[in-house]
Parts: C-alpha cells; structure tokens; sequence
C-alpha cells in the first residue's frame, strides 16, 4: 500500500511537444510522481464552451508529449475545464450554442453557463467526451461546475429556467412558476411538499446526465465534489452519486492558506464524504493550492492537507500544485523536491492507514437529506444550506475525538440540522449520550421532545444574555467562573431561554451585565430512555470563529465525560490539539495534531476504550521526518515540541 502522486497542470498548445515532454517527464521523475493530470481549457486559456475543432486541436497538440510520458511509464489523465460552466467570466456563447442559458431564483440568466437540461448541450458534451475517451489515457476528469450551486453571477445558483420547469411538470404532474416554486420550497415553517420533489428532480436528472457520460467513459469517469452542506441545498444523494464514477476528488481543504481553527473543519469533511463512498472507488482528494505557490499556500501547509487525506484512507493525492499558465515546472524548483521529500512519509501513511480503518469518537451526525427537511429562517434558496457537524470547531479544539461516519455511543448535533433526523434516529441517540446546542434543543423541544432533554420550556433569549457563571463544580474549572456569551460573539436569537425540567441538574446560570440572573444555563438530564442529554443555552456555529476559552474547555470536558463515562479519547495540556481516532477493530491509531501557532509539547492522551497502550509513537514534523518517540504515562515522549500542522501518531494492534 503507497500513496499516488496525480499532478495536475495544464500546458499551452503551442508550446514545443519535445520540449513539453522533457520538462514534464524532468518533472514527474524529480517529484517522484506516478501521473500527469492535463488541464484542457482551464481558466485563462476559457474561451467558454470550446469548439469541437478547438477541442481536436488542443489534443492533437498535445498527444505527442502525452503518449511520451505513457511511454515512460507516467500515467496521463485528462481533466476539461468545465462543464455547464463555473462562471460567466466576461465570456460569450458562440454563434452556433443556441443553449438555454443558467437560471437563478430570481429569473436572472447567465451569460455563458448553461442549463444542464439543454438536449443541445448535452448532444455537443457527449460528443466532447467522445473525443476524450478515445486518446490514450487512464482517467477523464468532470469538472466540479457539474454543481448547482457558486455560479456567479448568479444568486445561489441554478436551474431554475424553463425547461427545469417543463420537465418537473412532466415528471410530477406539478404546475407552477419560478416565482410560486422557489416561494413554496423556502417558505418558513414545515417544508412544503413541492422542496422534496424539486430536490428529487433536480437530483435525479443530474445523476441521469453523469450516468449516460458514464456509459462513454466506463470506469474512467472521474468526479469532483464539493461541501455536504452545500450539496445539501441542491438534494444530492451522496451514496447514489458516488455510485456512478470510478474516481472520485473530493474537496476538504481551502485552496490558500487557513488558520489552525479550519483543521477540524477540514477533516470532518473529508470523514464525511469518505462514509458514503464504497470501497470500490479511487479517493484522490483535492489539494488544491490557487493562487498557486508558497506566496499563497506553504508547503508546512499543504503536507498536513496530504497527511489528512491519508490519515482518511486515500488511494493518492489530486495534487494542483503547478499553475494552469503553461508556465515551466522548473521556474519554481522546490515543488518538486517538497513532494519527493515527504513521499516516503506518505507511502508509510498509507500502509499506516488502510481504508478498512473507521474513525470513531463523539459523533457529529449529518444528512444529505438536510435541505429536504430544514424549517427556513432566512429568505431564498440558500436557506436550505445548513452547516454540518458545527460541534467540531469546539470539541476538536479541546481535544475531544470526533467522528462523521455515524454509529457513535455520545453524539453532538447543532443548529438547523436537527430537523434532518426522523424520530428513530433522534430517538437512538437520546437512549445513549446526547450534546445539544442551543438551537438544536429548540428545535427538539418544537419537535415534542421537551420530556427526553429535561425542558419544560424553550424560547430566544432575550436581550442581555452576556455572561454564563458556572455553578456546580461537577461541571466547571471552578465555581463561579465566568463564560461569555456577548452579543458580538453570539446571536441573540441563537441564544436559549430553557425552563428545565424539575428533575434536571442545573449546572450554571446567566446574568446580565448588572449581574442579575437571568436564566438557567447548562442543563443536564437522565431520561427515561435511560440516555443522558446536556443542553447549552449558547450556539456551536459561530461564523468565522471558535469561541473556545480554559473554563468553557472544562466545563465541556466535564459534560463529555458525564455523557460517555470517559471513553472516548482526548488530548490535553495545550490548546488546539486536535484528536483523531480510527479502528477496524484489531488495529488502532490515534492522531493528535498542533493546530496552534505555538509549539506544544508535555501534553497528554487518553487513549478511546479498548485501544491497548500504544507499541509505536511516531512524531511527523513540518519536513516529513517521522522521528521515534516514547510512551510514559499517558504522555507521548517527543524528541523535540511539536509545530503547528505537525502530528503525533499512536499505534496499537490488538
């Protein structure tokens, strides 16, 4: 088992193919990659969707040096750079592209995006990918615009045009307008029955189209995916799509340098979209570096996205590491001798991390089914896009492991996604250990749930909810410290004004900025399910940052505890040492990361229930030196204080 380096760039055409074949062979061999993924059409070289006689001339163009690279054992791929289109980008539709253009919400069409209904646009893209299937290569890539959603200018997305319009009525017997569709399906309250057959239809016909390119392509067809919460929105049914192709790139990471409070983000999402896709398929994750170069990404950086992706069982690496300007891979050296020094470190990963491995920890649950069943807040479609797993910010950065694949004894749910669950689903998780937030408690309340999480009433907060005082020392750093919740950290109509039940424990109170108490806070509960619930009078999700302080990190861990008895593993010592947990059962490993900007060293780990000591501990520093370490005590040993994107690996087979 060894990791796989799939290079992507593209090449101008009218570069010399000799010249192009010694600079990307040069290039593969010093990197110590296995393929060349070719851009076609990308970006700068977009003229919108291309001619045929454009398209036959960019491959005649650049066979030559693409059957030298096969010759000399280097995979070749092709990947166009669009489909519908992402953007307009001051492009035109040509003379003979009479397409129905892309539709938002609001009836504004796109210039040169187009509906993927159009029978014209499908005829000339199938024929497109004719052209590509019959060159020598191992994979066709479809762009990632395959999406509904981010097309700009467009508000949200599309299509809402009128041949989505004609056709759902043909399917469903249903008639309507854009205007009284996207009124009902976003209207506030129980979701009208026409959001789930709109998001079946639009759904099922995009699986068709995929499905028919599958049948020119075979098990070439490569697909790119996007957010959870975003393709929500769009009623994509993950496990049906990744069904139909034989690769898959999925994207976790932001594609320019982010803080160490997007590392738990990161690896949620990937965990996520590895739960649904089948053994069957190539997982070659995005790393995705646009701008590209160090000026925009590090290499320290973008080793810890690649550590990730193999920590969560990848077949190997879509790497964009080179630019799409047809510029020389030898203008910026480095690259390819970053890649060729962390490649045996990736290749141990893999054996380190088979894809048989499961991550497990407190579960954050999620849904594809989330934009079918959320009660709108706001107004227009992207009120369906309902963030996944918000908990993972908070719990990651205390170091508690987490897992998105389900099955979890203690889960975490958060916000708008608590109306995705039916009532068996809520009702299993409350029979075990259960953490919700403020706005998920509501809803559960709302849901006639109030008997099983120990409120008696639930209601907004109201205006002058500033601090939570801590109240009961089995739950807090100490009695009376205080916890913020401010009005410029928090919305206020996220806040939760709980009435608890009589035999709730009542672990902290709220008081306002003249130090009256206001309300109850942290609410703990044994139910008659013989579950534990905690519910907190404050939101998971908050935009653009994690509200993490000593006393919320204690008062946390101690409610996490009280959920799972102590089972689940966690790191602590030093802030942001993010924890991961997989197993298959005879084999255990335990990540934990240094998402902070200082160094942290002398922490300790407590390892998940039925993981024996651990017979190895490897420390992986930002150069992809993997340097032995000991174990004593709960404390990994380390040779010298872990930096920030480096991690720690614990061992175990039973």
């Amino acid at each position: 088992m060894t990791s796989r380096y799939v290079l992507r760039l593209q090449v101008d055409p009218a570069d010399d193919p000799q010249a192009v074949g010694d600079r990307l062979l040069a290039m593969a061999r010093t990197a110590r990659a296995e393929e060349i993924c070719v851009f076609l059409f990308g970006m700068e070289f977009n003229d919108g969707h291309d001619s045929l006689d454009r398209i036959d001339h960019w491959l005649t163009a650049t066979r030559p040096w693409r059957s030298r690279l096969r010759a000399e054992g280097i995979a070749v791929s092709l990947n166009p750079g669009h489909t519908v289109g992402h953007s307009d980008w001051a492009r035109s539709p040509k003379a003979d592209q009479p397409w129905q253009p892309m539709t938002d919400q609001h009836g504004t069409a796109a210039a040169v995006q187009v509906c993927p209904l159009d029978p014209g646009w499908r005829e000339y893209y199938a024929e497109t990918l004719c052209r590509y299937a019959a060159e020598d290569v191992d994979a066709v890539w479809i762009e990632d615009d395959i999406r509904l959603h981010n097309h700009q200018p467009l508000d949200w997305g599309g299509c809402f045009c009128a041949l989505h319009l004609a056709e759902f009525t043909r399917r469903t017997g249903i008639e309507t307008d854009r205007e009284q569709l996207v009124a009902a399906c976003t209207a506030p309250g129980e979701p009208h029955p026409w959001r789930e057959r709109w998001l079946d239809f639009w759904d099922t016909t995009q699986r068709e189209l995929l499905a028919s390119w599958g049948e020119i392509l075979g098990n070439r067809l490569g697909l790119m995916s996007s957010r959870t919460d975003q393709h929500a929105a769009e009623g994509r049914d993950w496990s049906a799509w990744l069904d139909l192709p034989g690769l898959h790139r999925p994207h976790f990471w932001g594609y320019s340098d982010v803080s160490g409070a997007d590392l738990p983000h990161a690896a949620l999402q990937l965990d996520m979209q590895r739960a649904v896709q089948s053994a069957s398929v190539i997982s070659l994750p995005e790393i995705e570096c646009w701008p590209y170069g160090q000026w925009n990404k590090s290499f320290r950086q973008t080793a810890a996205q690649m550590s990730m992706a193999h920590i969560l069982g990848c077949d190997g690496l879509a790497i964009s590491l080179y630019d799409f300007l047809g510029n020389h891979p030898d203008d910026e050296p480095r690259r390819a001798t970053f890649l060729a020094e962390w490649r045996d470190t990736f290749d141990w990963l893999s054996e380190t991390f088979p894809k048989t491995l499961r991550t497990v920890g407190i579960g954050l649950p999620w849904s594809p089914r989330t934009g079918r069943r959320v009660h709108t807040s706001r107004t227009g479609w992207q009120s369906l896009v309902v963030p996944h797993g918000a908990w993972v910010g908070l719990l990651n950065a205390a170091g508690h492991a987490v897992t998105g694949r389900g099955g979890a004894t203690v889960n975490a749910l958060s916000g708008e996604s608590a109306w995705a669950y039916d009532d068996a689903e809520l009702r299993s998780w409350l029979s075990g250990g259960l953490l919700l937030d403020s706005v998920a408690a509501r809803i559960l309340f709302e849901r006639g749930y109030g008997p099983l999480i120990g409120l008696t009433g639930a209601r907004s907060g109201p205006e002058g909810y500033i601090r939570e005082i801590c109240t009961d020392p089995g739950f807090a750093l100490r009695p009376g410290c205080n916890i913020s919740i401010d009005v410029e950290s928090y919305s206020q109509a996220a806040l939760l004004a709980a009435e608890p039940a009589p035999d709730a424990r009542v672990a902290s109170v709220v008081h306002d900025q003249l130090g009256r108490e206001t309300g109850v806070g942290l609410v703990l509960y044994d139910n008659e399910l013989g579950g534990r619930v905690a519910v907190t009078p404050w939101p998971a999700h908050t935009p653009g940052r994690t509200l993490m302080n000593p006393q919320r990190e204690a008062q946390l861990g101690t409610v996490l505890d009280w959920l799972s008895g102590g089972t689940h593993a966690r790191a602590t010592g030093c802030p942001w040492l993010v924890t991961q947990v997989l197993t298959d059962g005879a084999h255990w490993r335990v990540v934990v990361w240094n998402a902070s900007p200082d160094e942290a060293d002398g922490f300790r780990v407590r390892l998940p229930k039925g993981m024996p000591e651990p017979d190895s501990v490897i420390q992986v520093t930002a150069r992809g030196e993997r340097l032995d370490a000991d174990w004593s005590h709960d404390r990994p040993l380390l040779s010298r204080p872990l930096g920030q994107w480096e991690y720690v690996v614990l061992s175990s087979d039973v």
